[in-house]
């Protein structure tokens, strides 16, 4: 996928973009944490104080007392997880970080890895809007489509 095919979707427009992946459950969050680690510098905050991240994503999901970021810097891009709920895996990206195809290429890198490891579909979307896709990739077709809206 190139920049200038996509780089609408990455405008710098105040808002967030979210990577979604559904109809997930704790196991599909262990996996992510444990692939972050091979794909990226990883980070985790607890109520904003650095912390030691958990090694099961069971604790993170339960826990409502305390708000939880994994960061996880693609080298660039940073993909920020909050752990809302097992249902659904949520990132958010800062469109700022993505600005050139080699920053683009890090995040498709990370998102087509997530899908193998889950063996689901990965999205794109809108920031808190998790049914308008502008990117995805279909596990089974291993390949990306840009939504057209």
């Amino acid at each position: 996928m190139l920049w200038h095919d996509v780089s609408q979707i990455f405008e710098v427009d105040g808002s967030l973009r979210d990577i979604l992946v559904r109809e997930t459950s704790v196991s599909d969050w262990d996996k992510l944490i444990s692939l972050s680690f091979k794909l990226g510098d990883v980070s985790y905050q607890s109520d904003g104080e650095d912390a030691l991240l958990p090694t099961s994503a069971t604790k993170l999901l339960v826990s409502k007392e305390y708000a939880h970021c994994m960061k996880v810097d693609l080298g660039g891009p940073v993909a920020n997880a909050h752990f809302h709920t097992s249902e659904e895996i949520e990132l958010d990206l800062d469109p700022r970080e993505i600005g050139s195809q080699a920053s683009l290429d890090k995040v498709l890198d990370f998102c087509s890895k997530l899908s193998l490891a889950l063996e689901r579909d990965v999205a794109i979307t809108e920031e808190s809007d998790p049914e308008k896709n502008l990117l995805s990739y279909s596990f089974k077709q291993r390949s990306w489509q840009i939504a057209i809206h």
